[in-house]
């Protein structure tokens, strides 16, 4: 049907022949673009909370997530956001931990483990209590983060479409940082800055009183935002 544009009719007959190939072959470029289009702009049938929250997020195999701190009264508490994207249940294992720099001391400043299943497209939170060190509290600190991920019955059908930045199965350490350095393979990994609040009490050592909330699930109504 492309040769048809470049050739040339031999007989009257050939005019029409070449005619309806211009056409037909103007048709299959431009069918599957306005179907990509249109579905494209079909609605989700999971609407895409996280969206909500932020611009931007991570996600590990069909799992998205975003890293927060929020303050209530005196007191810290490192939040983990997620998503299923996906009908299937998975398991998630998210991991997050200071970014080490050099000349920085990063002593008060703890690693997170965060452990959950996650339902049909499911919305929840979980979140540690922790204090933050005083000389961190009202600045900026950057955080390294990864995550596992396994969907033992498959991910099945995909319920929200949008995807976030991906990331590593694990956090890199400063000696396989170096190893990698060495051998010229890139070793960054995926990575957040955080606004620490300040005026927070330092009462914990260790991240403590693991809070979970399953926020929407698949099934549930979906409220039309405030």
């Amino acid at each position: 049907m492309g040769l048809s544009w470049v050739m040339k009719p031999s007989s009257p007959s050939d005019v029409d022949l070449l005619r309806n190939l211009k056409i037909a072959s103007v048709l299959c470029f431009l069918t599957p673009i306005a179907i990509a289009i249109w579905v494209s702009r079909l609605p989700d049938p999971v609407p895409d909370f996280l969206g909500t929250i932020s611009t931007s997020f991570f996600e590990r195999d069909g799992l998205c997530f975003l890293i927060v701190v929020e303050k209530k009264e005196s007191h810290a508490r490192m939040v983990l956001y997620y998503q299923n994207r996906f009908n299937n249940p998975c398991a998630a294992k998210i991991f997050v931990g200071p970014t080490a720099k050099a000349f920085t001391d990063l002593k008060g400043l703890p690693s997170f483990e965060f452990n959950f299943s996650c339902q049909s497209g499911e919305f929840g939170k979980q979140s540690f209590a922790w204090s933050i060190p005083l000389r961190f509290q009202g600045k900026k600190v950057l955080w390294d983060v990864g995550a596992q991920v396994k969907y033992p019955s498959g991910r099945g059908i995909l319920l929200r479409g949008r995807n976030g930045a991906a990331v590593g199965d694990h956090l890199i350490g400063t000696g396989e940082q170096a190893v990698k350095a060495v051998v010229g393979v890139s070793a960054r990994s995926a990575r957040v800055e955080l606004m620490m609040p300040d005026n927070i009490i330092e009462d914990r050592e260790r991240p403590s009183d693991l809070m979970s909330e399953t926020i929407w699930k698949f099934g549930d109504p979906i409220l039309s935002p405030k």
